[in-house]
């Protein structure tokens, strides 16, 4: 009897195997768009998160918890903003306005990217013209010790290109290119000081 289970489990992890491979074998792959003409956003001030709650709140219409804003922890409490406004074309170029800044001040654009390209040939296993999704990758624009650099009048005027962000892997600069991420950091300290959002 015991040696009847040993073979149905073995039995069974085999088809657990082969299902795996199976599935693997056979993605399933969405088409890609053929329109993306790039992204322009505005930028908010990046707070801490607030996890657990620290505060009560009494006001209206409000939630019943919170915490007090904090720039403690990734974010940072060292830069003034008034303003930053960021775009990225599907040409490949990276352009930052912002206000409000320091003269010294030094910034840098921060994405996450998730690529997919078509046309690719894989080892493992060998295949040909696949459309191939790569691994994240979190890339500064400009690279270090290279920064966007603030003003007298604290405005910080910059561009720079996807191609160069990417090195030293320049085939992730074309293709469908998802932005998982987007931030403006301080250079000095690497902490965050804005992302995409309003003010209202």
């Amino acid at each position: 009897m015991k040696k009847q289970v040993q073979l149905a489990l073995a039995g069974a992890l085999g088809m657990a195997s082969l299902v795996v491979v199976t599935h693997s074998a056979t993605a399933q792959q969405a088409s890609l768009p053929t329109i993306a003409r790039g992204i322009n956003t505005w930028m908010a001030r990046a707070m801490d998160v607030c996890n657990p709650a620290t505060v009560s709140v009494a006001t209206t219409g409000s939630p019943s918890d919170g915490c007090l804003q904090s720039n403690s922890g990734t974010t940072d409490n060292t830069l003034t903003m008034k303003s930053a406004k960021l775009r990225v074309t599907n040409r490949g170029k990276i352009v930052l306005f912002a206000t409000g800044f320091t003269l010294g001040n030094e910034l840098r654009v921060r994405l996450t990217l998730r690529v997919t390209k078509p046309g690719i040939t894989t080892l493992h296993p060998h295949l040909t013209n696949q459309k191939v999704t790569f691994t994240d990758v979190t890339v500064d624009c400009p690279q270090s010790p290279d920064a966007f650099n603030a003003r007298p009048n604290g405005a910080v005027i910059g561009s720079t290109s996807l191609d160069a962000c990417v090195a030293p892997f320049p085939g992730l600069a074309k293709g469908n290119i998802e932005i998982i991420d987007v931030s403006l950091v301080n250079a000095l300290t690497n902490k965050t000081v804005a992302v995409p959002g309003v003010l209202r």
